[in-house]
C-alpha cells in the first residue's frame, strides 16, 4: 500500500504541472483569489509533495514544503489513498490553517486530473501525454521501492530511455541511473529511443492492445538502440499500470490506462 501511495505522490500528482499549461479546465480549477500551496505527507513516506496554485491557475509541484503551506499529514497510506479516490479520509493539518478555505481548489484540480488521465475522449493527446508521463515517473518509483526493483534495475542498466510521438507536446525520458523522469531533451545520450508514429499507436500501447511486432514491422513503432532495455521497461510500465488501474469486475466499465 505504501508503494501505491508513493506512485500517487511522486508520479500521478506531478502530472498536474505537466498538463496545466495545455488544459484550460485544469487551470480554471486551480485558479482562485490568491496563491495557495498544499504539502502532502504520509507516515513512513519520503519528503512531502508540495503542490502550488497561482491565482491565475498555474500549477507547480516540488518536494520541499514552505512556510505558509497548508500541511496535511496522513497517519497511514490507506488514508491518503482514500483522499486520491475522492473519499473521506483521516488527516491532520500540521500548519497553514488559514489556507483551509482554499482546499476546494485542490479537490477540483484532482477531479479534473482524473478526467484527463482516465477518459481519452476528454482530450486524446493529453490523455496519452499524461499517462505516459505518469507511467515513466511511476517506473522510477517502482524500481526504487518494489522488492524486485533492485534486481530489475540491475538488468536494465543505468542508461536513459526516451519516448516520443508527433502528437505529444514534447518527448519524455526516464533516467535509470538517477531514477528520475522528465520532459524535453534527455539529460544525456539515450541508450534506447522509442518513437510512436502517431497518436492511435501510442493509445493502443497505453491500453495494452498494441501488437508490438506488427507495429515494428509496419513502422508505426520504432525502437532505436538496446531493444532488451525497451522490453524490460515495458514490463515495469505494465506493473505500474496494474497498480494504478487494478482489474475491475467483469460487468464494470472498462478502465483506461494510467
Amino acid at each position: 500500500m505504501m508503494l501505491l501511495a508513493a506512485l500517487h505522490l511522486e508520479a500521478v500528482l506531478p502530472a498536474l504541472a505537466l498538463l496545466a499549461p495545455h488544459d484550460a479546465g485544469l487551470r480554471r480549477a486551480a485558479a482562485g483569489s490568491r496563491s495557495f500551496a498544499v504539502a502532502l505527507s504520509v507516515r513512513g513516506g519520503d519528503a512531502p509533495r508540495r503542490i502550488a496554485f497561482s491565482a491565475e491557475g498555474g500549477i507547480t509541484t516540488t518536494k520541499v514544503a514552505q512556510s505558509g503551506d497548508l500541511r496535511l499529514w496522513f497517519p497511514a497510506s490507506s488514508q491518503f489513498l482514500r483522499l486520491v479516490n475522492h473519499r473521506p479520509a483521516l488527516l491532520l493539518p500540521l500548519g497553514g490553517w488559514s489556507a483551509l478555505g482554499q482546499v476546494a481548489r485542490f479537490a477540483a484540480v484532482g477531479q479534473r486530473l482524473d478526467q484527463l488521465l482516465r477518459d481519452p475522449r476528454e482530450n486524446p493527446a493529453l490523455f496519452a501525454y499524461g499517462n505516459l508521463a505518469v507511467g515513466l515517473a511511476g517506473a522510477a518509483v517502482w524500481l526504487r521501492l518494489h522488492p524486485q526493483g533492485a534486481e530489475r534495475r540491475a538488468r536494465l542498466g543505468d542508461g536513459v530511455a526516451t519516448f516520443a510521438c508527433p502528437a505529444l507536446p514534447a518527448p519524455l525520458w526516464l533516467d535509470l541511473r538517477t531514477l528520475t523522469s522528465g520532459v524535453g531533451p534527455a539529460p544525456r545520450p539515450p541508450v534506447v529511443e522509442i518513437t510512436f508514429a502517431d497518436l492511435p499507436t501510442l493509445m493502443a500501447e497505453l491500453e495494452h492492445r498494441l501488437d508490438a511486432l506488427a507495429a515494428l514491422g509496419g513502422g508505426e513503432l520504432r525502437i532505436r538502440g538496446h531493444l532488451p532495455v525497451a522490453e524490460g521497461l515495458g514490463l515495469v510500465l505494465n506493473e505500474v499500470s496494474r497498480l494504478l488501474n487494478p482489474p475491475r469486475p467483469p460487468n464494470a466499465e472498462r478502465p483506461h490506462a494510467r
